[in-house]
């Protein structure tokens, strides 16, 4: 594998972590093995320093009872013990204890200790010699002391064997310790950390915001990703705005349909008073001709007023201060033919109230609320559109349903994209509504409880501040 000394790729990252610590691991195992195996030689090793020791304790006690009773058994085993004592100072573990001329020391002693009991060969019973006595007890005593001193010995160096054991031990914890926590803090800087920033701008996406996650991952991997999310970013706003766009032409729609409605009657008003006019032109009835004209005169300027509705809301966007009464009742007159028979609605806004926004979206936030509301109720029902002057600056809009109403946890996610409980519409409604309110220095909030009904809060600047 061509892999670079400082790698661009998250997985080789990966893989060379592994391969450290892996390699760590093993040389902790080595180190811990190490430990084991010394400590294994002390103890085998000092098995035949007891075994010296004991041995030389041994030639002390049957060198008394030499002394005493002058048997030739005593003798023997005297005998015996100084040649085991002569055989173990053979062994090369001693050296882990003991410096060699110590070992030769101990030799020659025993050696010098041997001749001397030779020497003193004594009948059973008999008295030997007190000075060459003297001598070997001397002799015997330098022997059990430097024994004395290898088992010492032994045992401090089984000591700090221990300790250096337990030491290294704990030095390769603590490296395993280091190693597993700037192990995870690199994991968590490459890994980690960027996934978290994906997962911060998922959460923005799902709240309807889709900025490009900007590129400032280096590992191959989340380069990638970071490439696909954005260009999974662009495709989900060209196809928002073309929904968004759908909406509005939904919106139109509706009105549209209230227009026709709305230009149908006074049209067909004018066409029948005309027709009446013609046959009755040469009666003279001047006065019933004349009442024939007004009503045409009436019913033009009724759709007039139609039409201007229709060309204000298609006015270009632009904010400006309006009277809010006109450009609800406007609206509600244009969707009037959308209202089920079954359906009150009511409008209750003071005629001096005004709004600074965008008039033809503000119609569109009235829209949607008005057809959510009656989507919402099953039968019998009403509609309320009220406003009220909250304060100096900010008048207050409610839109109040007696619909079916919503549980909480659908109340939460209203106002997100693609949401909707309905079974058609692209659930964009309410967050064009949201976006639009917005947009224009408002708030808008919702309360609804299944079986009590919807009702829609939104402040809107009064003015242009």
């Amino acid at each position: 594998m061509n892999m670079k000394f400082y790698p661009d790729s998250l997985r080789q990252k990966i893989l060379i972590g592994y391969i450290a610590g892996a390699t760590l691991v093993f040389a902790f195992a080595l180190l811990s093995w190490s430990n084991l195996n010394t400590q294994q030689q002390i103890v085998s090793s000092g098995e035949t320093v007891s075994s010296l020791f004991d041995t030389t304790l041994e030639i002390r006690r049957f060198e008394k009872n030499y002394f005493l009773y002058r048997t030739g058994e005593d003798y023997a085993e005297l005998r015996s013990y100084i040649d085991q004592a002569d055989e173990l100072l053979d062994r090369q573990e001693l050296n882990l204890f003991t410096t060699p001329e110590v070992i030769s020391g101990l030799k020659e002693n025993l050696r010098i200790y041997g001749d001397l009991l030779g020497e003193d060969i004594s009948a059973p019973g008999s008295a030997g010699d007190p000075a060459l006595e003297a001598m070997i007890r001397e002799k015997g005593k330098e022997i059990v002391t430097t024994g004395e001193r290898i088992s010492a010995n032994r045992v401090e160096i089984n000591r700090q064997s221990l300790d250096s054991a337990k030491r290294n031990l704990l030095i390769g914890i603590g490296l395993l310790l280091v190693a597993v926590f700037a192990g995870g803090l690199i994991f968590s800087r490459k890994a980690v950390r960027p996934l978290s920033v994906l997962e911060k701008h998922m959460i923005r996406i799902t709240a309807g915001e889709f900025s490009l996650i900007p590129s400032k991952f280096k590992d191959r991997e989340f380069v990638s990703l970071n490439a696909a999310f954005n260009k999974m970013l662009l495709e989900l706003r060209e196809r928002q705005d073309y929904l968004v766009e759908s909406e509005k032409y939904a919106a139109l729609g509706t009105l549209m349909f209230g227009v026709a409605h709305e230009l149908n009657n006074p049209l067909a008003n004018i066409s029948t008073s005309c027709q009446i006019l013609i046959e009755e032109i040469d009666e003279g009835d001047i006065e019933y001709q004349k009442e024939l004209l007004d009503q045409i005169r009436v019913e033009t300027g009724r759709a007039r007023h139609v039409v201007d509705s229709v060309l204000n809301y298609s006015r270009p966007k632009e904010r400006r201060t309006f009277e809010l009464r006109g450009a609800v009742e406007e609206t509600i007159r244009l969707i009037k033919a959308e209202v089920p028979a079954n359906i009150v609605l009511q409008v209750d806004i003071p005629e001096d109230l005004t709004v600074y926004a965008d008039r033809q979206k503000i119609q569109q936030v009235i829209i949607n609320l008005v057809m959510n509301a009656i989507d919402a109720i099953e039968g019998e029902g009403r509609v309320r559109v009220l406003a009220l002057k909250l304060d100096e600056k900010n008048v207050e809009i409610v839109v109040i349903d007696n619909g079916a109403g919503m549980e909480q946890e659908k109340l939460a996610k209203i106002f997100n994209p693609f949401y909707t409980s309905k079974k058609e519409g692209y659930g964009l409604g309410l967050f064009i509504v949201h976006n639009i309110i917005t947009e224009y220095g408002g708030t808008i909030s919702v309360d609804s409880y299944p079986g009590k009904g919807t009702t829609f809060n939104i402040v809107l600047p009064m003015k242009e501040s």
